[in-house]
């Protein structure tokens, strides 16, 4: 546990620090992220050197044809360059299926254009957060996961007596998976009322800070675990027990993240459809 707890605060440290620098750092720092999250994903899933490169080429021009637009304020234009972007990759692994015929399985190619395009797309809503609204908004998304993520570790660890999905996560349980729903809500409309009194920002406009909050956490908080109930079942079919080890205690990008990136479209799509903010 003390090792988990030294390497959350050292994350959160940088994590901060990456803020205060200039904008692009963040960008660079993402897209690096994005990177190494699909390395860890080609590793679990065993694709060859050729895979790999296809996976990252791919993801290179999906990155930056939704940055280069958004930056332009071409938001429209954006999706429908995304949208080219996941057919191309599309076309590129059917292809790598004719060309890998006999050597790889090509199921495991496409699913490999999968994770390329959920990965990418996923965090890529992190970037388009931060863009659209501002930076106090796209923290939403990692408050909202990383406190679900550590209210659950902690009232399963000293509460939990029923288990949530054994087979899939067998230290879960239904008692963690309440907490770190409530503790995402509590979380969240804190977080909300600071922003509130001493940020300029587009949250100003919202006037129920305790029911948005409350939406953020609970939508949030439900959907952040069972995105990380699926990098779990990914890990047990792939034989492995964590992504990486990159963060001591957690493991790697993919297990600091999964919640993360199973939430961060949610989480960008909601101020505007609910909350109506732009």
């Amino acid at each position: 546990m003390v090792k988990r707890i030294i390497t959350s605060v050292v994350a959160l440290a940088v994590f901060v620090g990456i803020l205060f620098l200039p904008p692009i750092c963040f960008t660079v720092a993402l897209a690096a992220v994005i990177l190494f999250m699909l390395y860890e994903c080609y590793s679990a899933t065993k694709a060859d050197v050729g895979m790999k490169t296809i996976g990252f080429i791919s993801a290179v021009i999906l990155m930056s044809s939704i940055y280069f637009c958004k930056a332009i304020e071409w938001d429209t234009f954006a999706w429908a360059t995304a949208s080219i972007g996941i057919i191309f990759i599309i076309a590129l692994h059917m292809i790598t299926v004719v060309a890998k015929h006999g050597k790889r399985n090509y199921k495991d190619i496409l699913s490999n254009g999968f994770l390329t395009i959920y990965i990418v797309l996923s965090m890529s809503c992190v970037w388009l957060a931060k863009e659209t609204f501002d930076t106090a908004t796209m923290l939403l998304t990692f408050i909202c996961a990383w406190s679900c993520d550590t209210f659950a570790y902690f009232t399963g660890r000293f509460l939990g007596k029923h288990k949530l999905i054994p087979h899939v996560s067998p230290n879960k349980t239904v008692e963690g998976s309440v907490g770190g729903v409530v503790g995402a809500m509590v979380i969240c409309i804190v977080y909300l009322l600071i922003v509130k009194n001493v940020f300029d920002t587009n949250m100003l406009q919202w006037s129920n800070v305790v029911v948005e909050g409350a939406v953020y956490g609970l939508v949030g908080g439900a959907l952040s675990q069972l995105g990380d109930l699926i990098a779990s079942a990914i890990k047990r079919d792939t034989g492995i027990k964590d992504f990486g080890w990159i963060f001591p205690g957690h493991g790697g990008f993919m297990d600091r993240f999964d919640s993360v990136m199973f939430i961060a479209p949610i989480m960008y799509i909601l101020p505007m459809v609910i909350f109506g903010v732009m």
